[in-house]
């Protein structure tokens, strides 16, 4: 079985929210269309997708519609959702859940400080997930038989100017989510597998991790593929921003992370950060360059996790 996480930037085939000044042009989109098809993965999970519509129109105009476009709406404020692509062929059956109208149990410093001069009883409801958990169940004769959980975790952009760097809620949807996957691997009496993908927003690399990430280890037995693999730092790079006097700033944003039973699994060849290829088909070199960067189809690699599994 073969994995796939893409972050696609935006990925808007008929507007944004603010219009046709969104969509996603067409060469970038052809390009990821054949980032997909080259990685052949039999799901490939995808942040920043502009809705069901956008993904299957993808699917039919752009890849032959070969795969089953999975899509539920969460909340995120710019219609930039998560959602699946699984190829027809894969065998297995599946079933989407949202997890999107879940509370966090989560409020603000100064929600907690307002609360104090509310009536007896009442309180400000605390928030939901930025997005959601987009949560894949895959079955063999009716059996659950793995779970993917799909995330894109809250940026670091402070709009409103009450969390700097989106650091707290950030840290209590990483909380929200671990509870799930423990909720998940309990209720599955630790049978079933659970792997844990997306776009958290900040640095995760075990050892390394920012404070917001530490229940992530401490909590559970999940693994970054790229650990798993043993993939070296300056291979794990998965996200490229160039800011003033274009300086080059590189993370890895992007984790598949599965469980321990499955580590012994992971086919190391066909796993790691997939490089952008051009169209003769030769693998690019990270941009070194603002113009390099922006003439990629995403800001995000895709990352890859092949499993010896099923």
């Amino acid at each position: 079985m073969k994995l796939c996480l893409f972050n696609v930037e935006n990925f808007f085939l008929l507007g944004g929210p603010n219009g046709d000044g969104f969509k996603k042009p067409v060469d970038k989109i052809e390009w990821i269309a054949r980032t997909i098809k080259d990685i052949n993965a039999d799901i490939t999970m995808m942040c920043e997708v502009g809705g069901i519509e956008s993904l299957d129109l993808f699917n039919t105009k752009y890849l032959n519609s070969e795969y089953t476009p999975f899509l539920l709406k969460g909340n995120s404020d710019r219609g930039i959702e998560m959602g699946y692509l699984v190829k027809k062929e894969f065998a297995l059956n599946t079933l989407h859940i949202s997890h999107a109208n879940e509370s966090i149990e989560f409020n603000y410093h100064f929600e907690i400080m307002e609360n104090k001069k509310l009536l007896p009883g009442a309180q400000y409801p605390t928030h939901k997930f930025s997005r959601d958990i987009s949560e894949l169940r895959i079955l063999k004769d009716d059996k659950v038989v793995m779970i993917l959980l799909l995330v894109h975790l809250k940026s670091k952009w402070d709009r409103d100017g009450i969390d700097f760097n989106g650091k707290e809620r950030r840290k209590a949807e990483l909380k929200a989510l671990v509870k799930t996957y423990n909720r998940l691997r309990a209720e599955f009496n630790f049978q079933v597998p659970v792997i844990v993908s997306g776009d958290l927003n900040g640095i995760a690399q075990k050892g390394l991790q920012e404070p917001e990430f530490d229940d992530l280890y401490t909590f559970t037995d999940l693994e970054d593929v790229l650990e798993v693999i043993d993939e070296p730092h300056e291979r794990r790079l998965s996200f490229f921003y160039f800011g003033k006097e274009n300086n080059r700033e590189a993370y890895q944003l992007d984790y598949i992370l599965l469980p321990r039973e499955l580590h012994p699994l992971v086919k190391k060849e066909d796993s790691g950060i997939y490089l952008f290829r051009d169209t003769n088909g030769v693998p690019l070199s990270y941009p070194k360059e603002n113009y390099q960067r922006y003439a990629l189809p995403s800001d995000h690699y895709p990352i890859v996790a092949s499993l010896d599994f099923l």
